[in-house]
């Protein structure tokens, strides 16, 4: 069983990590991976909505999948059961943390092609795939902090400011 655990700090409150994890359709904004992802099922969003994704795997659109929430339970975590060419589960895990979240993605699947697809997982693709991972990651820190930023409260001016401005 091939099994991915990787994780990130965003400095930005787990709701709005959230809220860009949990958009469905907005997750091809960024995962690098994905050329085309489609919800299916007439359940938009929650536990029962199915999507259907066509990934790159070293640049080269290989991997069809076939997603189904299994477990929906905002703002803390979704989880998914992979029917597509790859079978197993997969989970996006918010955790609060001091000054933010730690946003987890884990994967656990058995590769296709038996023990080749292992060794081959092993040493040539879980690699890759942990990079394009981590760069999908790092998007979704960033469209999580600009958003927690532009959602900030102005910072009232200053004593000298007001004074200022009265005289």
């Amino acid at each position: 069983m091939a099994r991915l655990d990787i994780r990130t700090f965003i400095r930005a409150p787990q709701t709005r990590v959230w809220d860009v994890i949990a958009d469905l359709p907005g997750q091809a904004r960024w995962m690098v991976d994905v050329r085309h992802l489609e919800i299916v099922s007439e359940t938009r969003s929650g536990a029962g909505t199915v999507i259907e994704t066509t990934s790159d795997l070293f640049g080269l659109p290989l991997v069809r999948d076939v997603m189904e929430i299994t477990n929906w339970e905002p703002p803390h975590r979704f989880d998914v059961r992979h029917r597509g060419q790859f079978h197993g589960t997969g989970a996006f895990i918010l955790e609060p943390a001091a000054g933010g979240t730690v946003f987890v993605w884990l994967e656990e699947f058995r590769p296709p092609l038996g023990p080749a697809g292992e060794l081959g997982w092993r040493l040539v693709v879980a690699p890759h795939v942990r990079r394009v991972f981590a760069r999908s990651m790092d998007n979704v820190r960033r469209m999580a902090e600009e958003g927690a930023a532009a959602e900030m409260p102005r910072t009232p001016p200053s004593a000298r400011e007001e004074a200022g401005r009265r005289h």
